[in-house]
């Protein structure tokens, strides 16, 4: 048997639209255990336990790819991140399918060529880059269709408070709302942050982070598919943020604090609202995907 860790990711980062992405210390771990024939899931969802799941086709995908093959497979889950909530989850599946095929195989670990399959699967790069690699990265798909990350570190001393509704938001419903072209200036507005707000997260500037955190590419349309956005934002910023954006593509917000002790006032404000609003207090992941003993 083989077990991997994959880390919950949130990716855009305000202004960082299919481009920024963060690991945070929030894990999904999968286990893959070779069978003589056949494929059984354990720990799923009833609605995932079947042959259309995500681990289940990557892996068949990425065999395929690595030209060998399996007689059967029993994958099992322990999970943290939620589904559906802008924190990576399926990336989490996508990354832990190709590390299961490897690792099933005995193929060594090549995190670069894993990054490549994963960005093909997944169809853009800032969420598996950092499940991958770990910490804050800046990824791209080039014209020759090359899968290029950039890996940056974050401070240590960050706090990030996931605020997680008990509502999901798809991808695909995200994008619908956005429109099909964007003003220059709107452009500018958000690529001209984008270099900042690393440099923010490299030196832990919250002052800094706290200017130039704004993004007009994407949150304008999606914060209105999110249920009480501006009342959660609205408690965050009263109390403590010094950077609030929508991790991934929603329903999940983020907000950095930088006083741990004032968790306890937004929690206890957010009980007020209607759509149950849990905060996860989490860091960086440095590591990325880890195969365990």
């Amino acid at each position: 048997m083989v077990k991997v860790r994959v880390p919950a990711t949130s990716a855009n980062v305000g202004c960082g639209f299919d481009s920024l992405g963060v690991a945070l210390t929030l894990y999904t771990i999968f286990d893959f255990e070779p069978l003589d024939s056949g494929i059984e899931f354990v720990g799923f969802e009833k609605r995932f336990a079947n042959e259309n799941n995500l681990v289940y086709i990557t892996l068949l995908s990425t065999l395929k790819k690595l030209n060998k093959n399996i007689s059967g497979v029993r994958i099992s889950i322990q999970n943290e991140v939620p589904i559906s909530r802008g924190l990576g989850s399926s990336s989490t599946c996508v990354v832990a399918g190709i590390y299961g095929a490897y690792l099933l195989t005995n193929t060594p670990i090549d995190k670069q060529e894993i990054f490549a399959i994963a960005n093909e699967i997944e169809g853009h790069p800032d969420n598996v880059s950092p499940a991958i690699f770990g910490s804050l990265s800046s990824s791209c798909t080039t014209d020759s269709k090359e899968a290029i990350t950039v890996k940056y570190n974050v401070d240590e001393r960050f706090n990030f408070l996931a605020l997680i509704p008990d509502f999901e938001t798809s991808t695909e419903e995200a994008r619908k709302v956005m429109p099909k072209e964007i003003l220059l200036k709107d452009a500018i507005y958000s690529l001209s942050r984008l270099g900042s707000v690393i440099k923010a997260f490299e030196t832990y500037d919250l002052a800094l982070l706290k200017k130039v955190m704004g993004d007009k590419i994407h949150e304008p349309y999606r914060k209105e598919i999110i249920h009480e956005y501006k009342e959660v934002r609205a408690i965050c910023e009263k109390i403590d943020s010094s950077a609030f954006f929508i991790s991934g593509s929603g329903s999940t917000l983020m907000n950095i604090i930088e006083d741990k002790n004032n968790i306890k006032k937004i929690t206890a404000e957010l009980a007020n609202l209607k759509y149950n609003w849990k905060a996860i207090l989490l860091n960086v992941d440095k590591n990325g995907t880890k195969v365990l003993d």
